[in-house]
């Protein structure tokens, strides 16, 4: 079992977010308070992570990611956006559904199994679909539930 911080005050609905740049700033702005790490350090570490290739895991969806130093737990937010937005992405879609990731450092297999427990639920079209649907972060958060995470 994962433990990981989501809450609330980590997920964006209806989003205007019109770019992959304004993107991660958002991410940044979700993800600094509660992690204690500065907007502009996670933005940083999103957007090096970027440059080594897109994040996009096609279907619509994007999963950004980063390890940063100092955070004890791994940090998720999710943004859904009104309208898709160009990504690099891997397939012909537009993103809309952006599941980012800080994690610590020093965890590097809990990363891996993470980034694959929560690609494996956004392949699922059911979850997309219902993701795209919501209209509070209560529904978004209840999508993610699962035997593999728990929320700290």
């Amino acid at each position: 079992m994962i433990k990981i911080k989501l809450d609330d005050s980590h997920v964006s609905v209806n989003d205007s977010c019109k770019t992959k740049k304004s993107i991660l700033e958002k991410i940044s702005d979700l993800l600094s308070r509660p992690s204690g790490v500065s907007r502009d350090h996670i933005f940083k570490k999103l957007y090096e992570r970027e440059k080594l290739g897109s994040t996009s895991i096609g279907k619509g969806v994007a999963i950004p990611h980063a390890r940063i130093e100092d955070i004890e737990y791994p940090f998720l937010s999710i943004i859904i956006l009104d309208e898709p937005v160009e990504f690099d992405n891997i397939d012909s879609l537009d993103v809309d559904i952006i599941v980012s990731i800080i994690v610590p450092e020093k965890n590097y297999n809990d990363h891996l199994e993470l980034l694959a427990c929560l690609s494996s639920k956004l392949d699922n079209s059911s979850v997309r679909k219902e993701l795209r649907q919501a209209r509070n972060s209560s529904q978004i958060i209840n999508n993610f539930q699962s035997d593999d995470l728990e929320y700290i």
